[in-house]
């Protein structure tokens, strides 16, 4: 029997001059799926009791970070933080009946989930399926970070699969190393812009050298903006509290999110990039259009500070969040136990409204995905737990929430055409005055 576990709704919107667009939650969120602990469809059961007494599988250590969704199934990443996770990516039936924690199959397959290989998938944590179907991943290539001695043999990587086709293959770009550094790089984020030659704009939330990765997909090239301000973490907001457990994660960028196209001053197309570090009350953005200047990633720390605005302050810390088409973004706030969304087009300090809040049920968001049927989608994980290596396998660890929205994700937001060039349209009259002239010079000739 399916579970269904409803949690409230908190519908009051603060006072504002613009009002924001109506609440878009005709029901509230549910459980759809949850587990103890993440198990395989495995090959044989000889494999199952091979890779547990090997501890290649080690079911406490196996997290689920990241989701998305493509054709009735459900994606997620599995971060090889720890030793014992025999798959980084792994998907589920989006629509089942028969279970409520279903054993996850590893995508593209187990071969392509291969520690070691580095052509195969090492440590994904975050992954984008854009417009035309492509599945961006974001391989760190480095595993068992949460570990002493983590292994960087394989390089970071963007790796595409093209969904459309069936055959799963992959494309893998090594990034160069002075974009992201194999020994201490943490490719935590992306979001797509399906643009000029499609463009992914990635977070690193290195220790050491945090900022935001510009892929570019037309030639595979790749560059690094750092601004320490906007990026860092603070040490205000480094601790977690969570139903009695507090964690210190000094973190730096982390969520990301990319806003619908809109006309700037100079009447050409932009987008508005939203960031944000873990371990923050601040929310930042800054126009597409300077994070595509390559010139300013060769001038280093700050050239970018002048165009990243300060969007405003949150209650509590955010993980992962999502923009859906029109412009609305939704994020989780760890330390309230809630899920907020924010209509961007009104001011954000008096804009946010909390969506769902449970201490239960909502114990650290880390990310959000909509399906082709207005279903937004959110992934609990109680990190803190398992940073602090006292996941309970009597306990449920990982959860999926669905609410139905009726919205769909940005990769689907409007195109926008640039307008038509004030001299381009004084050309015109002028063109067809001078035919005119002509016609009749002929016609008197």
């Amino acid at each position: 029997m399916k579970l269904v576990v409803f949690i409230a709704i908190v519908a009051a919107a603060a006072a504002q001059d613009k009002p924001p667009r109506p609440p878009q939650h005709p029901e509230q969120f549910r459980v759809i799926y949850e587990w103890r602990t993440i198990d395989f469809e495995w090959e044989s059961p000889g494999d199952r009791e091979s890779y547990l007494n090997t501890s290649r599988y080690i079911p406490q250590n196996v997290l689920i970070s990241g989701i998305n969704f493509y054709k009735d199934n459900i994606f997620l990443t599995l971060p090889r933080m720890l030793n014992g996770v025999p798959a980084t990516l792994a998907y589920i039936p989006a629509f089942q009946n028969d279970t409520t924690s279903p054993k996850l199959k590893p995508f593209p397959s187990w071969k392509d989930n291969t520690v070691g290989d580095c052509y195969a998938l090492q440590f994904v944590q975050n992954i984008e399926i854009d417009r035309n179907g492509i599945m961006w991943i974001l391989d760190n290539g480095r595993v068992g970070t949460l570990t002493p001695n983590p292994d960087d043999k394989c390089p970071p990587s963007i790796v595409l699969i093209d969904l459309k086709t069936g055959e799963n293959k992959l494309e893998r770009y090594p990034l160069p190393a002075d974009v992201a550094n194999p020994s201490t790089t943490y490719l935590n984020d992306l979001v797509v812009d399906n643009r000029d030659g499609d463009y992914a704009y990635i977070t690193d939330n290195s220790a050491v050298d945090p900022g935001i990765i510009v892929f570019r997909l037309s030639d595979k090239k790749s560059w690094k903006l750092r601004d320490t301000k906007s990026m860092s973490s603070v040490p205000e907001a480094a601790i977690f509290r969570i139903n009695g457990t507090t964690v210190n994660l000094p973190v730096n960028i982390d969520g990301i999110a990319l806003g619908p196209q809109f006309l700037a001053e100079d009447e050409t197309v932009d987008r508005k990039v939203y960031y944000c570090p873990l371990s923050s009350f601040h929310l930042y953005a800054i126009n597409a259009s300077v994070l595509r200047n390559e010139s300013l990633a060769l001038k280093g720390e700050g050239a970018i500070r002048p165009y990243v605005v300060d969007v405003g302050m949150k209650p509590s810390q955010t993980d992962g969040m999502k923009m859906d088409s029109t412009g609305a973004l939704f994020f989780g706030l760890i330390g309230n136990s809630t899920i907020a969304e924010w209509n961007t087009t009104v001011d954000f300090r008096t804009g946010q409204r909390t969506i769902a809040r449970d201490p239960n049920y909502i114990q650290w968001v880390d990310r959000f995905t909509f399906d082709d049927r207005g279903n937004l989608y959110v992934i609990v994980n109680r990190l803190y737990n398992f940073v602090k290596n006292q996941v309970s396998v009597e306990e449920v660890n990982y959860r999926i929430l669905r609410s139905q929205t009726g919205l769909k994700s940005y990769v689907f937001a409007e195109d926008l055409v640039p307008a038509q060039p004030p001299h381009a349209a004084a050309a015109t009259p002028t063109l067809a005055a001078s035919l005119l002239v002509f016609a009749l010079a002929h016609l008197l000739a």
